[in-house]
């Protein structure tokens, strides 16, 4: 017991002797980092084991919850959830699955939500004979478009998409969304596009080939043609680049939009542009902490920023939690853990979440076994 005692004291005193400092966002006045070397250590330790508690949340809510489908049941592995409200009124989610992720037989599943049950999940026609990837779904108003990717190697994989008229009964014949493009993938990576006020389709994208790399892809004609940003660029403290993918997008009261990454830094990244996604400021470092996982944000009609995320400062899956943000995403507020675990080999992860007037619908994996569900009204 002691030559562990000693082994941890080491480790802690090994990171504090190498601290961190804080570094200038590219807002002015806005310092981040903040936390000691060791404070950092103890709280992403401490994070870890948080559980369920949200000493922050003050709010009344009212949560159904539940599988989409039964675990185990259809597929031996499910992963990467979207939902979207159909024209219709009613829900539609997809997710990939099969034997494993990055297998050759797995496709796009959907399933529907007809205001009380959930279908049966169906396949998404496809003649790729490779493993297929986080679908993205999106009512366009008069029909919802499908976009997913397609590959065995994630930095070589193609963007797809397929549309429907009649609210998931059938399916155009899927294309490739930049016809002959090898960068690892156009157009939205695994989160929503933002339809700015101003009528724009941006797509949140990244890039896995070699360092990760966000950028956004931009379209003015409804989404029959794009162009993509310059990768957005982000250093940690000691100017060491920053890897980050799978954005989420938000667009505030004053048209200025704002992303939030995905990193591999144990941090939420942000970044803003004030030209309507078309040049974004350095990404900079916020105070919740990120598990190398996805993430997901909304902005409700009322000016508050929803997030679904993994504040866990070391990478385990373990806890799944809602927060809310008054200020722009300035500060935030944990409102309900919507799952945790002792269990550090549980995942609860890649969330979806929209919004719908005063209602949240979310979605996200569980344990790779099936597809949660939660309905939130606030």
């Amino acid at each position: 017991m002691k030559k562990i005692l000693r082994s941890a004291v080491a480790i802690i005193l090994c990171i504090s002797i190498f601290g961190g400092t804080q570094v200038m966002a590219c807002s002015p006045n806005r310092t981040i980092g903040g936390f000691s070397t060791i404070i950092d250590f103890m709280e992403r330790f401490a994070s870890v084991f948080k559980g369920d508690k949200n000493e922050d949340a003050e709010m009344d809510i009212t949560i159904e919850q539940g599988e989409i489908f039964k675990a185990n049941k259809y597929f031996k592995s499910s992963h990467a959830s979207t939902i979207v409200k159909m024209p219709d009124g009613n829900f539609m989610s997809a997710f990939f699955a099969g034997s494993a992720e990055g297998n050759a037989d797995i496709r796009i599943w959907y399933s529907i939500h007809d205001g009380e049950n959930w279908s049966a999940p169906k396949q998404m026609a496809s003649a790729d004979p490779v493993a297929h990837w986080n679908p993205v779904l999106v009512n366009y108003g008069d029909y919802v478009r499908l976009y997913y990717k397609v590959g065995m190697e994630i930095p070589y994989w193609v963007t797809k998409y397929t549309d429907s008229y009649d609210c998931g009964k059938t399916w155009t014949e899927p294309k490739e969304l930049v016809a002959g493009d090898t960068s690892g993938g156009r157009g939205p990576v695994k989160n929503k596009v933002l339809v700015t006020s101003d009528g724009k389709i941006i797509a949140p994208a990244s890039s896995e080939q070699g360092e990760w790399k966000a950028f956004f892809d931009i379209s003015e004609d409804g989404g029959n043609t794009w162009t993509r940003t310059d990768f957005v660029v982000a250093k940690d403290a000691k100017g060491k680049t920053v890897g980050m993918i799978q954005p989420t997008l938000w667009e505030d009261k004053d048209g200025n939009i704002h992303a939030m990454f995905r990193t591999q830094s144990g941090w939420i990244y942000r970044s803003d542009s004030t030209d309507g996604g078309y040049t974004w400021c350095d990404a900079y470092k916020t105070d919740l902490m990120n598990n190398n996982s996805g993430i997901d944000c909304v902005m409700t009609n009322n000016g508050w920023l929803w997030l679904v995320h993994t504040p866990v400062g070391m990478e385990v899956r373990n806890r799944l939690v809602l927060s809310v943000s008054k200020d722009n995403g300035e500060t935030w507020q944990d409102v309900t853990t919507l799952e945790y675990s002792i269990n550090l080999f549980a995942e609860y992860s890649y969330p979806a979440i929209i919004e719908d007037g005063d209602n949240l619908y979310i979605t996200y994996t569980y344990n790779r076994k099936t597809i949660k569900y939660a309905f939130i009204e606030f």
